[in-house]
């Protein structure tokens, strides 16, 4: 018995010790140290937990962080139903149900792998932004792979799981683009059915918003359906997921579904993985990859087939061009992805090109197609092969390479297997130019299709371009705004291209233009830049054109006006934020004393504004104008706005018609048909009513300030004024010259344009001019004989016009002028009868024919006639020979003449008029337009009423001459007109003198010859 005691004694201390320690184990803190044990004890793992309870049927835990390889899961509370001691002793979790919310699952920290940090950290300060830029997008990828590849293997189970139920809500966080904080997806889960030999499944409900700004969406989600399948109790082989999209702020398509499996065939050593993007039966983009646990790396296939409906949706603000692309191919991939290795084609066809610039749309449908052999590793791209074609139903150019290359990313250097071969090769087998009718500002390209051929070769880090033909096309015509420009022109391009990490070069050497077989110009010009920050495009160049051959070939309508033999010249720019140019030109005319000379600078700021100073000399031989253009040219929403100012000292107005005729073509200004072919410009076509003004769009301010302008024989000095331009209107204000210092015309006018009017064209302008000599008014006298008219006028002159063209206001316009004058000399009447009359001696008749009564005077005639005492004539001839002494020289009270010039260019004199104390001069008549002659030497046509009074009045009584007529100032008429003709330059006075020797040789009423002196 005494054994007895101490066995129930030990007995009993051992089931208070076996209470005491299933006590102990049903104590939450206990449990909570060992489960901490338990998670310090797995390697890799960075794990915390808050407290764990874990009853006979159910565990709670709260504040569980786990981390592993950079992903990061946090657990604020977790509940899960399960018999606990089958877990403990058995091994077996077989799960009622587990709800767990407010989770989150942080994968936007998963570092990139060791060598791809390797790079980050060799990769130098401000190394380039596309290394940078392209290691940031690789690093996502990574993360996705280190996620996935080997999923299935990588989770072989401790323990025998079971799962009947689960409702899981929480966040999951996944990177952005750099510099952004990390997108949120708001996830839920519920489903179950996980067992060995079943097949679980799972209600997901996914959303998030976008933080990418380069996307058109606010948010996207997803609605699927996950199904997990245990092969066994401790190990999954297959997981597959399908997904609805949808999306906010740019609507997803209601068909579009994504599908992602990944499986684990029995006994195989491989995982296959299988994502595929759909619109209903049409896959766009599938994936077929198997990871071989053996080989730990990534092969499968690829496949794509997209079209713009399919982009549709992620721009719906947005047109679309129309798309169809696909391709197919192969790839495989280390674990990690840090390498990647692809095959394959890509063929799309486009068009429409429209709806993103409109000057695409002229490329019609466009052709892509592209095989490529490439590597991706690190920083670092590998091509084995490369072929690219672009064009229609004909390859219009087409690349290939000609050896592997390799390309840095980081820094942009190129290296290839062998420096000293050629690297590419390209060909340009029919090119469409009206393709690069897109880029060019308004310029549009027909006909004449591009061939030519070129090598490219690896230097210094780069490439250089070289031409093994030169790029040419025949037969091309050029437009811009509908105007033909050029046609039937042959163009040859030998193009140099280098580019390398330090910067890049290109030159044109040369760019010529042909037609028919003879050379019109040629451009050589040489583009380049380094590739240090901030410095500039540098354009230099030098240019010549044959004018003479520019002129004989139809080929380029729009510079018929050019004339001369040559030009050259050369030109320099600099581009920036703002851009600088300076150029020279030298044109060379027919007469090697033409020419002229021309330098330019000009500044084009940000906003495109220019400002510009281009002296000028033009050089006739000794004719030589020099003058300065200085402005600004804008480009408004308006319209262009120029402001000029052309200064000069000595400046021919021919001259500045040469100056005027390139801006006339550049700026597309309709001109009348008789100027329009001479200055370039364009002509409405006759009958045509214009819808806008003929000087367009254009608006602005033209000043003139020249010392000296010389117009046809005369010479206008102080020359100024200014030209405003608008929409409306031109208008020139304060007008001034004048054909000497003290005789100053002042000109006012303007043009309007109203569309709405009946002639929308409407012109008036004014011209004033006081004490201007009559020496310039008229022609210049013979040699040896005195002008005709002596003294000064006051000029006065008004045009109008109106029209519903440019050419029909030319043919409408009508100037009027009004000279008056005061105490002047006129010598019209001026002529000589004395050889006419037998008596009168030849040496008088001689010398008296060719003086006035004060040279008269000298022969020694004195008295009332020039005759008393000298040979007898009779009553009648003296008194003719006294009239024309008398009124060869005639000292006028006043002169007034007003004539009108029509669209017929002939001015009309309606009114004449000559006053002085004994005569009185009235008439009208006409000076008709003749093409290509002076105004001196156009044809003349007056008719004459002559008055008299007094002395002059009494001889003309005496000749027979006069009438009986008085007109309203008492002056007593002429029995007939006085018609003069010829030109200003030889006025014919034949009549008059006819009638004069006719009175003059007529016998007396007596009969007797010397009128009985």
């Amino acid at each position: 018995m005494k054994f007895i005691r101490p066995l129930l004694t030990c007995l009993v201390l051992a089931l208070v010790l076996a209470a005491i320690f299933l006590a102990a184990a049903f104590s939450p803190d206990v449990q909570t140290w060992v489960a901490q044990m338990a998670l310090a004890g797995q390697p890799g793992l960075h794990a915390s937990l808050g407290s764990l309870s874990a009853g006979l049927a159910q565990v709670d835990i709260t504040d569980l962080h786990l981390e592993v390889d950079g992903a990061v899961l946090t657990v604020p509370s977790l509940q899960a139903r399960l018999p606990v001691t089958t877990a403990v002793w058995d091994r077996k979790v077989l799960v009622r149900s587990l709800v767990a919310k407010r989770w989150t699952l942080d994968l936007s920290r998963i570092p990139e792998q060791k060598d791809a940090r390797a790079q980050v950290v060799a990769a130098p300060e401000g190394g380039g932004g596309r290394g940078s830029s392209a290691q940031a997008e690789a690093v996502p990828a990574q993360k996705v792979a280190r996620v996935f590849g080997g999923i299935l293997s990588g989770w072989r189970l401790p323990c025998e799981v079971s799962l009947d139920g689960v409702d899981l809500e929480g966040d999951v966080l996944v990177a952005a683009p750099l510099g952004t904080a990390p997108a949120r997806v708001h996830v839920t889960v519920k489903g179950g059915g996980i067992a060995a030999g079943h097949e679980g499944a799972f209600a997901i409900d996914a959303a998030g918003a976008v933080t990418d700004p380069r996307l058109p969406l606010t948010a996207v989600g997803a609605h699927g359906r996950l199904v997990v399948v245990m092969e066994s109790p401790r190990t999954l082989n297959r997981i597959e997921i399908k997904a609805n999209l949808s999306a906010e702020g740019g609507s997803f398509p209601e068909d579009l579904t994504l599908s992602a499996g990944v499986a684990a065939a029995s006994g195989a050593g491989e995982e296959t993985y299988t994502v595929d993007l759909s619109r209903g039966s049409r896959h766009l983009a599938t994936v077929l990859a198997r990871f071989p646990e053996a080989a730990r790396r990534f092969v499968g296939t690829w496949k794509v087939d997209l079209r713009d409906s399919d982009l549709a949706s992620f721009f719906p603000n947005r047109s679309l061009p129309s798309i169809a692309a696909a391709g197919d191919g192969d790839f495989d991939a280390d674990a990690a992805f840090t390498r990647v290795h692809a095959i394959g084609r890509l063929n799309a066809v486009a068009s429409h090109l429209g709806v993103l610039a409109p000057p695409l749309d002229r490329l019609g449908e466009v052709t892509l197609d592209a095989r490529f052999d490439l590597a991706h590793s690190g920083q670092s791209v590998r091509v084995d092969r490369l072929s690219v074609s672009l064009g229609g139903a004909r390859p219009a150019a087409v690349v290939r390479s000609l050896q592997p290359f390799n390309l840095d990313e980081r820094t942009g250097d190129l290296k290839v297997a062998d420096p000293r071969a050629d690297w590419m090769e390209g060909s340009i087998q029919g090119f469409p130019l009206a393709s690069l009718s897109s880029l060019t500002d308004g310029f549009t390209f027909a006909g004449g299709d591009a061939t030519g051929e070129f090598v490219v070769r690896a230097a210094n880090g780069g490439f250089a371009l070289r031409p093994k033909t030169p790029f040419t096309a025949v037969g091309v015509s050029v437009q811009r705004a509908g105007r033909i420009l050029g046609r039937g022109l042959d163009l040859s391009l030998s193009l140099l291209a280098d580019y390398a990490p330090k910067g890049w070069q290109v030159q044109w050497a040369p760019f010529t233009v042909s037609s028919a077989g003879r050379r019109l110009a040629t451009i050589e010009a040489k583009a380049s830049r380094l590739a240090e920050a901030d410095q500039p495009i540098a354009i230099t160049g030098t240019w010549s054109a044959d004018l003479e051959a520019l002129a004989s070939r139809p080929a380029i309508p729009g510079i018929s006006w050019i004339k001369g033999r040559s030009a050259s010249g050369d030109f320099s720019v600099s581009v920036e934020t703002s851009t600088e140019v300076e150029g020279k030109l030298a044109v060379v005319g027919h007469d090697p004393g033409h020419s002229i000379t021309s330098s330019v600078h000009a500044d084009v700021d940000a906003d495109g504004a220019v400002s510009f100073l281009a002296p000028v000399k033009i050089a006739f031989g000794s004719n030589v104008s020099e003058v300065s253009a200085e402005g600004t040219w804008t480009g408004e929403e308006a319209g262009p706005r120029v402001d000029v100012k052309l200064t000069g000292e000595k400046v021919a107005l021919e001259h500045l018609g040469l100056l005027a005729a390139p801006l006339v073509a550049a700026g597309n200004i309709l001109l009348p048909a008789s100027s329009a072919a001479g200055a370039g410009g364009l002509q409405t076509p006759a009958g045509v009513r214009d819808r806008i003004p003929f000087w367009g769009d254009w608006v602005g301010r033209v000043k003139v300030a020249f010392d000296r302008l010389r117009a046809g024989d005369h010479d206008l000095d102080g020359v100024t004024g200014t030209f405003d331009v608008d929409h409306g209107s031109i208008h020139l204000e304060n007008g001034r010259g004048g054909l000497s210092r003290h005789s100053r015309a002042k000109l006012e006018g303007s043009i309007s344009f109203d569309a709405a009017a009946e002639f929308p064209y409407s012109l008036k302008a004014t011209a004033a001019v006081d004490e201007v000599d009559a020496a310039p008014l008229f022609a210049a006298p013979q040699p040896g004989h005195e002008p005709v008219v002596e003294g000064h006028f006051s000029v006065a002159s008004t045009l109008t016009g109106n029209g519903t063209s440019l050419d029909d206001l030319v043919g409408h316009m009508q100037e009027e002028f009004r000279l008056t004058s005061t105490a002047g000399i006129i010598r019209l009447l001026k002529t000589s009868v004395a050889e006419s009359i037998p008596e009168v001696s030849s040496p008088v008749s001689d010398a008296l024919g060719t003086v006035g009564t004060l040279v008269g005077s000298l022969f020694g005639v004195k008295g009332d006639s020039i005759y008393s005492g000298k040979n007898p004539v009779s009553k009648t001839a003296e008194a003719v020979l006294d009239f024309t002494y008398q009124i060869a020289e005639i000292g006028y009270d006043q002169i007034t003449v007003t004539a009108i010039r029509g669209s017929d260019r002939t001015i009309h004199l309606v009114e004449m008029a000559m006053n002085a104390p004994d005569e009185r001069v009235t008439g009208s008549g006409q000076i008709t337009y003749v093409k290509g002659l002076s105004l001196s030497a156009r044809p003349l046509s007056v008719e004459l009423q002559f008055g008299a009074r007094g002395r002059i009045a009494e001889l003309l009584k005496v000749a027979g001459l006069l009438s009986s007529h008085k007109d309203d100032l008492g002056y007593t008429m002429l029995n007939q007109p006085i018609h003069f003709g010829g030109t200003l330059e030889h006025i014919d006075a034949s009549q008059w003198h006819d009638l004069l020797a006719k009175a003059a040789t007529q016998m007396p009423a007596g009969g007797k010859k010397g009128g009985g002196r």
